[in-house]
């Protein structure tokens, strides 16, 4: 009995997930994008100290497409301009937007940093969040975004940044179970 109420209670979660994603647009895009210029500033001056990033004197442009693991249905095209909130934060927790045009319509994502890595001469996060037409009829949609900033020549060098921004969830190969842990999870359902 208390079986089956809890296979009834699963089976009426799904439900519910399953009726709410299907009514969203769904959004297939992934594309990189760089700082072209500009300059970026560490506001510490070490990359790995700085809590946000300054970008001066020139835009954000698309100068990649991810054509093999996306379809790009909202029309993402190369050199297209992408704007940040500027200074860019870089701690734990942090919150910020992101917007674009791709075929005359504003895409607004909204985003927070979920992890952050820092190595000799770089800073690394990641951020999750979502993204939306802001016209209504598109129910915000999973976003996922990565962005690397290495300072050449160490402290108060020169920055260089690289983005990811996905509706496909970034996989890092340490984050792949492996067939013995999927195994497991399988018999525990």
């Amino acid at each position: 009995m208390r079986t089956t109420n809890v296979l009834k209670k699963l089976a009426a979660a799904i439900l519910v997930a399953g009726a709410g994603s299907a009514f969203a647009v769904p959004i297939s895009v992934a594309f990189n994008f760089v700082p072209f210029g500009g300059t970026l500033t560490g506001n510490t001056g070490d990359i790995t100290t700085s809590t946000s990033v300054l970008f001066t004197g020139g835009s954000y442009l698309i100068n990649g497409i991810d054509t093999l693991a996306t379809l790009n249905n909202i029309g993402v095209t190369l050199g297209q301009e992408v704007t940040l909130s500027n200074p860019m934060l870089l701690t734990l927790g942090s919150r910020f937007v992101k917007t674009f045009i791709a075929r005359g319509v504003t895409y607004t994502e909204s985003l927070t940093i979920d992890s952050v890595a820092t190595s000799a001469s770089s800073r690394s996060i990641t951020a999750v969040g979502t993204i939306d037409d802001g016209a209504g009829g598109l129910d915000p949609t999973p976003l996922f975004f990565s962005a690397s900033y290495t300072q050449n020549g160490g402290p108060s060098g020169q920055i260089n940044v690289s983005f990811t921004n996905s509706t496909i969830p970034l996989v890092s190969p340490a984050q792949v179970p492996e067939p013995a842990s999927l195994a497991l999870v399988g018999l525990a359902l």
